[in-house]
């Protein structure tokens, strides 16, 4: 029965680790993992415990912040985190710092990811996400084997066009809404890969928010250089620190359009249009 607490453990651990600095994120925490609880037909004491718990907490963050919580922006905003999480995970890897505190931000970063299925009805995440999901709880294996092997990770795979992206170079900083995770252990096999992604899966806006850059959809067979991916998995795009910051400028605009703030909604465009021309620009 310790196997049931473990499904949803890691996620109630992150929710009490963003209760101070992120109440509304760790909100969502525990949503999610009362919900997959929930889902198990049969529930362990401990894990009983861990839900009831869960949802006193849910109850009291629900009475705190009841004028705050609005799901459609709510949504944009644990996406927005998870994203920033990957992104220092993912500089981190690509300019050479592959340590136990990188592959807990892309361990982190995963389960953030998996917060957001509880805003779609049947629990699914749009293309771009299930990638980053995939890539982020890959490379925290690779990574974290490596160490506890103690050798160094071999490098991440490049994206389609075959570029290195060792000019990214950033180390992750710590943040004070950075939550300090722990890996759970390695797996003895190596599980099975998961099936492909769709032929092409866009590292842009989601559909319907037009940034103004051009579309360059393709469905060509990524090529893997450095450490290989599974079927399934394909390494971020270039660029992914400024796809993820137009993406949040894109869909800021959007929420900030439910409102009727034209306002914010043309400043957060411009702002994405401004990370995105240049980048136009180069292709």
């Amino acid at each position: 029965m310790a196997d049931q607490l473990k499904l949803i453990a890691p996620i109630l651990k992150r929710a009490q680790e963003l209760d101070a600095a992120k109440p509304k994120i760790a909100y969502y925490c525990r949503m999610h993992a009362v919900r997959e609880g929930l889902k198990l037909d049969y529930r362990s004491a401990e894990v009983n415990e861990a839900l009831s718990d869960a949802m006193e907490r849910l109850e009291r963050a629900k009475a705190k912040m009841k004028d705050e919580l609005n799901e459609e922006h709510d949504e944009l905003e644990c996406e927005s985190f998870a994203l920033q999480i990957f992104v220092k995970a993912d500089r981190a890897d690509r300019g050479g710092s592959r340590g136990m505190n990188t592959a807990k931000m892309f361990y982190a970063s995963s389960i953030f990811f998996n917060v957001l299925r509880q805003f779609d009805a049947d629990g699914k995440l749009d293309a771009d996400i299930e990638n980053k999901q995939r890539y982020a709880e890959w490379r925290a294996a690779e990574i974290t084997k490596a160490c506890r092997e103690g050798r160094n990770a071999t490098a991440p795979p490049v994206d389609d066009e075959g570029e290195e992206r060792s000019e990214i170079g950033v180390e992750a900083e710590a943040s004070s809404a950075e939550p300090e995770v722990e890996l759970p252990p390695a797996p003895r096999h190596q599980p099975p890969p998961p099936p492909p992604p769709p032929p092409h899966v866009a590292s842009g806006p989601p559909a319907g928010v037009n940034t103004g850059a051009p579309s360059k959809a393709t469905s060509k067979t990524p090529v893997v250089r450095g450490g290989r991916a599974p079927p399934g998995v394909t390494p971020p795009k270039i660029d992914v620190g400024s796809i993820a910051d137009a993406q949040r400028h894109a869909k800021n605009a959007v929420s900030a359009l439910g409102f009727d703030d034209v306002n914010t909604a043309v400043e957060a465009l411009e702002r994405a249009l401004n990370i995105l021309g240049p980048l136009a620009a180069k292709k």
